[in-house]
């Protein structure tokens, strides 16, 4: 990989991670600078300013839960398999959902392309739970106990709300209850 290539990657990774960990509003140039181990003149030669690379930052966030999502999508396992494979994949608990902690950001959601981004992470997060929730259903491998969307908005309410739990009482097995749980009640 050219050096070129490799800084501006390492601008956007620095700075998906740091969105993460302090928010848009609490992020400097020299934070971004430091996490990403590149010259003072690189933000500015790839990026217009702290705001577009946050757009490719988060851009960079939704591709990975959009890759992560088709992936899942496209094995051949049954529909409740697939639905424990998204939920209880490997994640960073103490981080939090990579599209849900920029959500809660109020400078991200205030900016109309870095919140049309988030929303694209969640649209396609909704997309994905309710195509295995309706496919579950017909196969007969998911409970019908919920219509989808409601299965699909307890699913994200959980799956969010988990984080939280886990980070508020410093115990990561909180996060697994819920979601262990939650795959409890969609068991036919």
């Amino acid at each position: 990989m050219n050096t070129k290539r490799n800084s501006k990657e390492k601008l956007i990774k620095a700075m998906a991670v740091l969105l993460l960990e302090k928010g848009l509003a609490n992020t400097s140039p020299n934070d971004i600078l430091t996490r990403a181990e590149v010259g003072q003149g690189s933000l500015y030669h790839y990026f217009q300013g702290k705001e577009d690379l946050s757009l490719a930052a988060i851009k960079y966030n939704v591709e990975q839960l959009v890759n992560f999502n088709t992936l899942v999508l496209s094995s051949d396992k049954n529909a409740y398999d697939k639905l424990s494979d998204l939920l209880l994949k490997s994640r960073n608990i103490d981080r939090g959902c990579l599209v849900g902690q920029l959500a809660r950001d109020r400078a991200i959601m205030e900016n109309k392309g870095l919140a049309a981004e988030v929303n694209r992470g969640f649209e396609s997060m909704k997309q994905t739970l309710e195509s295995i929730i309706k496919v579950g259903i017909s196969e007969g491998t998911i409970s019908n106990i919920l219509a989808p969307l409601e299965a699909v908005t307890i699913i994200m309410s959980t799956s969010q709300g988990a984080y939280i739990i886990a980070k508020g009482l410093q115990d990561d097995s909180y996060f697994y209850l819920a979601i262990n749980t939650l795959l409890k009640i969609f068991t036919p």
